[in-house]
């Protein structure tokens, strides 16, 4: 078995070195078999490729622009919430990748049940590449089975996947202020998915399709 910390540097538990504690060796193996059983349950979806990788030729590019949100999990909705996202549709994926949206990521924090997304855009038409996507009827699909988890902090109306706008100061996901940023911008996107070093968090090891929604809950 390989339990990698770096992806150029995989540690292989049979070629430790012996300067490894037998404690250090315990974690690993722990951490390893733990790996291996989840990886029975919920076996890991086939590799896709959206387009071409998306790269730069020097470090001094501008930039990508940033985005980032927040909203409410409904706590008895953490199950569909995993389910839906442990493996996102594939039109989904293709259609953000298309509108020009890279390295999106949600964070749970169990303690207060909020949800916090990060994205960046590297088009040049933000307007365009938006609607495309809220226009997409697999993309409007997805949001009616994402919304009824979900507890935005200010809207009104109906929700993102029956046409609502929130009202004057609607937001589903609220946007957050960017206090800072460190520099070292990417320079360089991947055009595969899912990421391999994601781990699937639905304790049933479930996960949907646009054909597949047996037993979610939709708006």
């Amino acid at each position: 078995r390989i339990l990698t910390f770096d992806r150029r540097k995989p540690i292989c538990l049979t070629r430790l070195p012996y300067s490894w504690s037998s404690s250090n060796m315990w974690k690993c193996k722990r951490i390893c078999n733990k790996l291996s059983s989840f990886s029975r349950i919920c076996p890991r979806p086939e590799m896709k490729t959206y387009g071409k990788p998306l790269s730069f030729s020097t470090a001094s590019t501008k930039a990508p622009k940033r985005f980032a949100g927040v909203v409410k999990l409904k706590p008895e909705m953490y199950n569909q919430y995993t389910r839906l996202h442990d493996h996102t549709w594939d039109e989904v994926m293709k259609r953000m990748y298309d509108s020009n949206m890279r390295n999106f990521v949600v964070y749970y924090h169990k303690e207060t049940s909020l949800m916090f997304h990060h994205w960046e855009y590297v088009g040049s038409d933000f307007d365009t590449d938006m609607k495309a996507i809220s226009d997409d009827e697999v993309v409007r699909k997805w949001w009616s089975f994402c919304e009824p988890c979900q507890e935005p902090f200010q809207w009104e109306g109906p929700p993102p996947s029956k046409g609502g706008d929130g009202g004057p100061d609607g937001s589903w996901w609220a946007p957050m202020e960017e206090v800072n940023h460190c520099g070292a911008w990417p320079v360089a996107y991947s055009s595969e998915f899912p990421d391999p070093d994601f781990v699937p968090k639905n304790p049933g090891g479930k996960i949907s399709s646009s054909t597949e929604t047996d037993g979610l809950v939709q708006i």
